[in-house]
């Protein structure tokens, strides 16, 4: 997903359409823990040309599925995601704006969709229906049921005040 300028400028309205789906290549997740790889992805949009201020602007709408490791049993967990943005590119070196510096004349998307998908990753992960694991004398809970389980019990410095009485 590559554009030169020329292709930009010749392009009717300053505008390329795009709709397509693209994969990337398993060596780059190997030294990532928190992804394990993506299928299914598809990126639609448009890139506009705007020759008085000379940046190109990309409209992307990416979509698809994210394989993540487990929190609890490391076991993969597909997680599909969907994420807009607007993006900006730059002809020339800029120092002070949040814009993508085109090599040359070439504005190249794939840099900036890998890492608007590597934005969209969650913190956490449980697959469904998962089995905590248990041993003697521990377990693995959820939040939900540990707050429930000491939502009932009494705090044991305060255990004697149970028995206090108050008279009338």
């Amino acid at each position: 997903m590559k554009w030169s300028k020329m292709e930009l400028l010749h392009a009717p309205n300053g505008m390329i359409q795009f709709n397509e789906s693209i994969t990337f290549d398993q060596a780059a997740f190997s030294k990532m823990n928190q992804i394990r790889g993506l299928q299914n992805v598809t990126v639609s949009g448009h890139i506009q040309y705007d020759e008085q201020r000379d940046r190109a602007y990309a409209d992307l709408d990416i979509a698809g599925v994210m394989i993540l490791p487990c929190s609890v049993t490391n076991e993969d967990v597909d997680y599909a995601f969907h994420t807009q943005s607007l993006e900006e590119f730059a002809f020339e070196k800029l120092t002070d704006e949040d814009v993508h510096i085109s090599k040359g004349d070439v504005v190249e998307l794939m840099p900036v969709i890998f890492q608007l998908i590597l934005m969209e990753i969650p913190l956490k992960v449980v697959k469904e229906n998962v089995q905590y694991p248990r041993g003697k004398g521990w377990e693995v809970m959820k939040e939900e049921d540990y707050q429930k389980s000491k939502k009932d019990e009494i705090d044991p410095r305060l255990a004697k005040l149970k028995e206090f009485k108050t008279e009338d």
